[in-house]
Formats: structure tokens, sequence, C-alpha cells
């Protein structure tokens, strides 16, 4: 009796149990929906994605390699930035290629960022290196990190102008226009009003005023300033490997001026500016007055930073003899208090910087002071007759206007050459264009997700669909219906 329970127990279990046979059964009594709805999923996402792209706009995209731009700064050390391109002055000028007007629309149609088109390629070849086997968290770690340098230094060669002619109400070969002369009104207002392309230092060596008579003591203060300019000028221009062969046109390059410069200053300028204090009238009283007061202000900075270095050395000797074990020769011992010792050592080793540092601007401040002291005595100098000369005065004259000229020249050239060095700013590296994708980014994985998500609905419709019934025929003759098992 127990032995025919258990068996009976058995067979119901058995009964329970789906077979793969079974499964296979009901999948292939269903083949039809197991291809039908697969297609369907197919051609469902295929129009999804027409869909999207006829119901979004493709913008121009126009592609620029960037010249003479090292580490986002232009050649005279200022900083770059992609909205550089997109300041009202190079907005306004761009627009006046098609006569537009330039508002918060125009504005948001327009977008600048760093991007070529060979990132695609950098992104492949380092997901080529991270699918390889065997490779450890520090390996991955290295790679990512290569991958991101890699990536920012060919970015930062090149801008992505993406304009969206659609929203603008412009035809694509009129976002073709606009994206090209982005960068061509950039490029001339940096150079032409901005001048990047030239040594910041340049900027205050530009000469006002050549034209002085020194009748009066305001054209010996002019001309004073002027050389003084001129000087500076010189220097940068000397010290550019670049611009230190240009010359200017009499033929004369900045080494030869910066010895036409001295001596014009030992045989008229400094005559001249001595003799106009003898008898010296309100601008000339005024300008010893200030000339003594930069004298003073010179020396109480100067005084501050003596006192700051008193008190670098005082803190210096005290870390020293905090560190020193008595007894022995060693430098530094590490007790109790050791990390307070690391800490003076560190503070020692950071105010070492902070002391050279401003022993420079000391030697600089004292250096300038010396200049003025020299001014103020060659103020004292009695050449009260010079100035009742006419023809060394003409003679003066003439000689100022010569130099500030010939210098002129060569501050032009020297602008010149900076530009034809570096070119423009930009090179193209393809025509503007429109995306004309027929699909969007990632259709194939779309279609491929679709065709699987098709097939397992299928499959599962299948199994939960029942199972039709199949008609046999008994041996006399009749039909009957017999459920499937």
């Amino acid at each position: 009796m127990n032995k025919q329970m258990e068996n009976n127990a058995m067979n119901e279990v058995f009964q329970d149990e789906i077979s793969l046979t079974d499964i296979v059964q009901k999948l292939w009594s269903r083949r039809g929906l197991l291809i039908v709805l697969p297609v369907l999923f197919l051609l469902l996402a295929v129009f999804l994605l027409l869909f999207i792209k006829v119901s979004t706009s493709s913008p121009t995209v126009f592609f620029v390699q960037l010249q003479g731009i090292d580490k986002s700064a232009y050649p005279n050390g200022t900083t770059f930035s992609p909205q550089d391109l997109l300041i009202p002055e190079v907005l306004a000028r761009a627009a006046a290629q098609l006569d537009l007007s330039v508002d918060d629309k125009f504005r948001n149609s327009l977008h600048v960022e760093y991007g070529v088109p060979t990132t695609a390629g950098i992104q492949k070849k380092y997901e080529a290196r991270l699918s390889a086997k065997g490779l450890s968290a520090t390996d991955i770690e290295r790679i990512n990190k290569e991958y991101l340098e890699e990536l920012q230094s060919v970015s930062e060669r090149g801008l992505r102008i993406t304009i969206d002619h659609n929203d603008l109400g412009l035809l694509p070969e009129q976002g073709a226009i606009l994206a090209s002369a982005l960068p061509r009104a950039w490029a001339d207002i940096f150079t032409q009003k901005y001048r990047v392309l030239v040594d910041t230092s340049l900027d205050n060596a530009a000469i006002v005023n050549s034209k002085v008579n020194f009748d009066d003591t305001s054209d010996i203060l002019t001309a004073r300033n002027t050389l003084n300019r001129v000087k500076r000028g010189l220097v940068v221009i000397n010290n550019d490997n670049r611009l230190k062969a240009l010359v200017g046109k009499s033929g004369l390059n900045s080494a030869d001026l910066q010895s036409e410069l001295q001596r014009f200053n030992e045989i008229y300028f400094r005559t001249i500016f001595s003799g106009f204090f003898g008898n010296p009238d309100h601008t000339a009283a005024s300008f010893l007055v200030e000339t003594q007061l930069q004298i003073d202000e010179i020396s109480r900075n100067i005084e501050e930073i003596d006192l700051s270095i008193k008190d670098i050395r005082s803190f210096r000797t005290e870390a020293s003899d905090q560190q020193a074990a008595p007894g022995t020769g060693e430098t530094v011992q590490l007790g109790d208090n050791t990390i307070r010792q690391i800490i003076d050592l560190s503070n020692k080793a950071s105010l070492s910087d902070y002391l050279q540092k401003i022993l420079l601007e000391r030697r600089e401040l004292a250096s300038r002071r010396a200049a003025l002291q020299t001014e103020i005595a060659r103020s004292k100098v009695n050449n009260i007759g010079v100035l009742d000369d006419p023809k060394f005065l003409t003679q003066a004259v003439a000689e100022f206007s010569t130099l500030v000229q010939e210098y002129s020249t060569l501050l032009d050239a020297a602008r010149q050459s900076s530009r034809q060095n570096y070119g423009d700013f930009f090179k193209p590296l393809s025509a503007p264009g429109v995306n004309e994708a027929r699909l969007p980014p990632k259709a194939l994985l779309i279609l491929a997700l679709s065709l699987i998500l098709g097939i397992f609905c299928a499959m599962a419709l299948a199994l939960v669909l029942p199972v039709r019934p199949l008609n046999k025929t008994n041996d006399t003759g009749s039909d009957q219906n017999y459920p499937q098992q």
C-alpha cells in the first residue's frame, strides 16, 4: 500500500514538470508569432528613429585647427578661451555678413567649444586597450589617465563651432557662411585691436607723441617719458630671438637703436634735462617734489622688506636650534615632537623660496631708487646756458624726431613679423556643413535591442498562450479531438 502511494506521488511530480520537449513544441507551434513579432518591433524602432531624425534639426558644424595658441594662451601670454569667439564685437562683425541683428536668440544659437574630429579615433584606441585581458586596477587607472591627457591635448588644438541655423531661420548655405565668418572676425579683432600676437611688454612701449621742441618744462618731461618707453621697448625686442634681427626704416636693429638712444641721452637730453632746473617753474618744482616723494616711498618699502628678511632669518635660526640634538652632530632628531619638527622643516623650505623672491624685489626697488636719486642729482647741475643755444636745441629736436621715428618703424615691423609668423589663429579642418546622417547616433544599437526585445516578447507569448488542439482520425474513420499533452 505504501509503495503504491509513493509511485502515485512520483507520477504527480513528473506530470507537474515541464519538459524541454514540450517547450520546443510550444515554440514550434507558434513559429509564426516568433517571426512576425520581432519584425514588428524592428519596424517600430525604424519608424521611431526616422521620426526623431525628422523632428530634430541638424545644426551647422565647423571644425577649425588653432594656430599660435599653446596651452590655452595667445602668443603674448594672454589666456585664450573658446568664448572669445562669442564676445559682442566678434558676433557683430560675423552677423554683418548676413545683415543679422545680435540678440539673445542669435547668441543662444551659437556654441563654441574645444574639439576636433579625431577624438572619436582616440576613444576607440583606448577602448581597445581597456578590452585587453589580465589588466589590473593600476593598469586601468593608468590607461584612463593617459586617455584623458591625450584627449585634452588633442582637443585643445581645435574648436568645434556649432550654429543652429534652423532656429535662426537660415538656410544651410547661410549657416555655413556664418560659421566661416565667426573665426575670421575673431582673428581680425584680436590681432588688430587687442594685439595678442606681440609680447604684452610692448603694450607700454608705443609712442604717442613724437614731436617736441624742448621749449618748456612740459616738452622736456614728455621727451623723458618717451625715451623711457623707447628704452623698455628696445629691451623687449632685443631679448626676443624672433625679433632682434628686424630692422627699421633706416636699417637699424634693436641693438643699433639702443646705442643711438644712449648717445642721444649723453649728448643732448641729459644736458637739456639738467638745464631747465636752473630757473625752475612750477612744473619743474613739482617734478622735483614728486620724485623725492617716490624716493621716500621706495625707501619705506625697502625698510619693510628688510624687517621681513630679519624675521625670516630669526625664525630659521630658532628652528635650527630646536632641531639640533645636544652633544651630537645630527641636524634633526625625531622625538616626541616629531610632527612639530616636520612642520618647522616644511616652513623653512617654503620660507627659502619666499626669501629669494623678496630679495629680488628689494634689488629692483633699490635700482629704481638709485635711478631717481641720479635724476635729482642731475637737476642740480648748472646747464642754464644750453637752453639759450638755438642751434643746440634745433639739433636735439631733429635727433629726437629721427630716433623716435626709427623706433616706431621697428615696432611696427615687430608686430607685422609676429602676425606673419603665426598667420591666422585658425585653419579650417573641413568645410562647414550639416550632419546628414540618416539615423541618429547609436541607431544600430537601438535596432538590435528592439529585435532582441521582440524575440523575448514573442517567446513569452508563445509559452503563455494555450496550445491549439490537433485533429486526429480514429480507426472507424470519424474525427475526434485529442488534446496534446
